[in-house]
């Protein structure tokens, strides 16, 4: 069921992201993007992930995405993804998955 909550739980923060007030980055911006935003700007996108993956688990806090999505910019080859893929990467990185479901 983790699977369940991981997928509903990136469905909100795209929703809740995507439904924000203008703001300088989106979900949809390339990573480039990120690291050229202002520390108001990644914080904000930080604090938003922080508050719907919270549920899943209590490590998902701004300060981890944060710093993950910091991490995953810094990747000489990830600078054409977008900080949505950013994110996937940092959730995936800390749900253990189960033996069946490869």
């Amino acid at each position: 069921m983790i699977d369940q909550r991981a997928a509903r739980a990136v469905l909100v923060a795209t929703t809740l992201l995507a439904s924000a007030p203008a703001q300088a980055l989106s979900m949809n911006d390339p990573l480039t993007e990120w690291t050229k935003g202002t520390a108001m700007d990644r914080m904000q996108i930080a604090s938003r992930l922080g508050k719907s993956f919270n549920s899943l688990s209590e490590s998902f806090t701004a300060g981890y995405f944060l710093k993950c999505i910091d991490d995953v910019a810094a990747y000489g080859n990830a600078k054409a993804a977008r900080i949505e893929d950013a994110m996937r990467e940092c959730v995936a990185a800390r749900i253990p998955r189960s033996p069946d479901a490869e």
